[in-house]
């Protein structure tokens, strides 16, 4: 009896660990299946499907870190790319490069069997299936880009910023590329962006759109009391060079016709993009809370209504005096004007923006004058640059630099906006059951 029953304890102790070895190896299947599919979706709407396709195999179970255990392999790897309505992912796949909006990665393995053998059963098939969604979020993102075109960012070199030559750009041109490559990053349909700069502009009428064959408006003249102009009425003055709308990308590719592809320079072949002709100095603060009216406004047309970013491209160093900044915030003693606290009127400004659902990103640009220098205003704040601009940021996770010690991580200016445009545009994994 004692000899027939360790028969029967040994047969349920075997078949306990051949089942377990299943179970743990359908779950290294699964992960390899949900990171294949993740790679492929992130790559539908700026690439090709056979490119999504062939990144979506490399990441694949079986395939470089993602190993199964061992004697398991991978029979067979089924891809297909999906059209999903807009109950699963809110972009058309019509509005695709690869012309999908989501894909599916179905693998087979055989897992080998060791106890199991001495009823006959040498391995067991299992399975998994992943879908991934690509562009996701809830909503489409408005995203308002603000750049520094003050004298300083026209005349300074950042030298961790350079060309294909090795020749360092001015923090002008360095923002501006950036910009461009955040446009490419993001998907190809939903998304709107609009364009703001400080000093603020005193166009002609009210609403300015850049266009290369149009005169570009002049800053706002001191006369006016520089940002104090902004809102005064029959002065026209304004941040906006480019409204929020989409259409800056077509075909995967920058659209030349955009206007605020040709701001930002990326119609070269059209016009050279906006100057930063000085004449005032840095007080972003306004903008910034320009930038935050332009996107509630905007947002509250949508239904449903959008998510709203704002990203903001500048040195950190405020220098508007007095007369410049006018009464445009703090006043002191009902008369006398608060000046030194320009870099902490930004944080509040950043702080209201984002206590109403704005994502405030900063991109500080300082070629490599260090993280506690220079001092982030010619009065008495006692603020630095790269101190505000992560204080304005909504967390550290989204401040940038080239530069400052304290930013989230310090990279180059394809990885900085690469980050960005990935935290606004994801790929996500979706029920098996979407359609």
């Amino acid at each position: 009896m004692v000899a027939l029953s360790l028969i029967v304890l040994l047969g349920f102790a075997a078949l306990s660990i051949d089942i377990g070895y299943i179970a743990f190896s359908q779950r290294r299947l699964q992960a390899g299946t949900d990171a294949a599919a993740m790679a492929g979706a992130m790559d539908l709407w700026k690439s090709a499907s056979s490119t999504a396709f062939a990144d979506a195999r490399a990441y694949a179970a079986g395939q470089g870190n993602n190993t199964l255990p061992n004697g398991v392999t991978v029979t067979s790897t089924s891809i297909q790319g999906l059209s999903l309505s807009a109950s699963s992912v809110p972009l058309p796949a019509s509005q695709a490069v690869s012309t999908y909006n989501g894909i599916q990665v179905t693998q087979q393995a055989s897992v080998p069997l060791f106890f199991a053998r001495i009823f006959g059963i040498t391995s067991k098939t299992i399975s998994a299936t992943s879908k991934a969604g690509a562009g996701f979020g809830a909503v489409p993102y408005n995203v308002m880009i603000v750049l520094d075109t003050t004298r300083s960012m026209a005349t300074t070199t950042d030298s961790n910023c350079k060309n294909s030559s090795g020749v360092a750009l001015t923090r002008l041109a360095c923002a501006e590329a950036g910009a461009l490559q955040l446009l490419t990053g993001l998907s190809l349909a939903g998304d709107n962006v609009g364009l703001m700069v400080f000093p603020p502009i005193s166009p002609s009428a009210s609403g300015y759109s850049f266009s290369c064959s149009s005169t570009e408006p002049a800053v706002v003249s001191t006369g006016q009391n520089g940002y104090s102009a902004v809102g005064v009425s029959g002065s026209n003055a304004t941040y906006q060079i480019s409204p929020l709308g989409g259409g800056y990308l077509s075909g995967g590719a920058l659209s030349t016709t955009s206007g605020v592809v040709q701001a930002l320079g990326g119609a070269s072949s059209k016009c050279g993009g906006i100057s930063a002709p000085g004449g005032l100095g840095t007080f972003y603060a306004q903008a910034i809370t320009a930038a935050n009216a332009a996107l509630t406004t905007f947002s509250q047309s949508q239904s449903p209504a959008g998510k709203n970013a704002i990203v903001l491209l500048s040195d950190g160093i405020a220098t508007a005096d007095t007369t410049q900044l006018g009464n445009v915030y703090g006043k002191s003693g009902g008369s006398s004007y608060v000046y030194g606290t320009e870099c902490q009127a930004a944080i509040n400004a950043s702080t209201s923006a984002k206590s109403g659902g704005t994502t405030v990103y900063t991109v500080a640009y300082l070629g490599g004058e260090g993280a506690s220098a220079p001092s982030c205003s010619d009065g008495s704040d006692a603020l630095t640059a790269c101190g505000t601009m992560q204080s304005i940021a909504t967390n550290q996770s989204d401040f940038f630099s080239d530069t400052c010690t304290n930013a989230s991580s310090t990279q180059s200016l394809n990885q900085i906006f690469s980050s960005i445009a990935y935290s606004l545009t994801k790929a996500r994994l979706i029920p098996p059951n979407a359609t």
